[in-house]
């Protein structure tokens, strides 16, 4: 069988600020183990949850490391995840992918986060096999304004099975931000935890 590593190298990632056609990575080979629960409904979480005011606590919680990424920025991600990269999208990956998190930065783009993530959103069936209930929404985060996409897709494979994906892009001094998490979606409440303590802790400049 293709592996999913394998998969991903040919196939368009699951989010990432306005790239249709972009392409996800192999991970990264890491030794670290993802610490899982008891899997959890897969009711999916109200949307979307206001990320937390301010500029973020920037302190990694029980269970995550802060990770200073060469690309300029900080956040925190969960033990045993590794980095890897593929042009502008930096990944952080949990053993076998079953969690990815992704951090994409570019410069200002037309319509700003929302029309990125709208842009993205049109393009959702083409790169993302399956693609349903998706829907942007505007917001703000630390105050800059922001938009957030939810969606739903079939995964790349059969054996990667029904995949969820959160996503909040941002302007913050003259940059871009989009920042996702994409998981089983059995595991979305695990997922969303990722993914706000992600944003929380984000600080641009490393």
């Amino acid at each position: 069988g293709v592996s999913a590593a394998t998969l991903l190298l040919h196939q368009s990632g699951d989010a990432g600020g306005g790239t249709p056609g972009g392409t996800a990575t192999t991970p990264a080979t890491g030794t670290g183990t993802a610490t899982t629960g008891p899997t959890p409904s897969p009711t999916v979480p109200r949307t979307p949850a206001t990320p937390s005011p301010g500029t973020g606590s920037r302190t990694a919680p029980s269970g995550y490391r802060t990770a200073h990424d060469p690309a300029g920025f900080s956040l925190a991600v969960p033990e045993g995840f590794t980095r890897s990269s593929r042009g502008e999208r930096v990944f952080y990956l949990s053993p076998g992918q079953t969690f990815r998190l992704g951090v994409k930065v570019t410069g200002p783009q037309p319509g700003g986060p929302r029309g990125v993530l709208e842009r993205s959103a049109a393009a959702g069936p083409e790169n993302n096999p399956g693609y349903h209930d998706g829907r942007v929404t505007p917001t703000t985060h630390a105050g800059h304004r922001a938009a957030f996409w939810e969606f739903t897709w079939t995964g790349f494979s059969a054996a990667e099975g029904p995949r969820h994906t959160f996503d909040l892009c941002w302007e913050e001094n003259g940059r871009l931000y989009d920042v996702w998490v994409s998981a089983p979606v059995g595991k979305v409440r695990e997922a969303r935890e990722y993914f706000d303590v992600a944003v929380d802790t984000f600080a641009a400049g490393g």
